[in-house]
C-alpha cells in the first residue's frame, strides 16, 4: 500500500502565497509585490 504523505507546511505556505500574488498582481505590479516582500524579509533579519 502506498505510504500516504501529510502536505508541508512550508509547500503549503508557499503555494498560499504564490495564489495570494496572483491574484493581485492584476492591481499591484509584480515588482512592487516583490520590493514588499524584500521588505518583509529584511525586517525578519533585522
Amino acid at each position: 500500500m502506498a505510504e500516504v504523505k501529510e502536505p508541508s507546511p512550508m509547500k503549503d505556505f508557499t503555494d498560499k502565497l504564490f495564489d495570494l500574488c496572483r491574484e493581485y498582481q492584476q492591481d499591484i505590479p509584480p515588482h512592487k509585490i516583490a520590493e514588499v516582500l524584500k521588505d518583509y524579509a529584511d525586517r525578519l533579519d533585522g
